[in-house]
């Protein structure tokens, strides 16, 4: 059951990770277009917290579950 629910928590870490670098990627484009920008910033935060939770919670399950 560890592992599943590291590898659940390691797989949304890693969605939370990628969509922390478009959203940041998308931020620098768009601010050196002049563009606008409003939301970005937000939600590359967002998903940065989601993606450091979810990683520490696939660390406890792990733990938690070790035989």
């Amino acid at each position: 059951m560890g592992v599943g629910l590291g590898a659940l928590f390691g797989i949304v870490a890693l969605l939370g990770a990628g969509v922390t670098a478009v959203s940041s990627y998308n931020y620098a484009i768009r601010d050196a277009q002049g563009l606008d920008t409003a939301g970005l910033l937000t939600n590359s935060g967002l998903a940065f917290g989601v993606a450091i939770v979810a990683a520490s919670l696939a660390l406890v399950a792990i733990h938690v579950y070790a035989e």
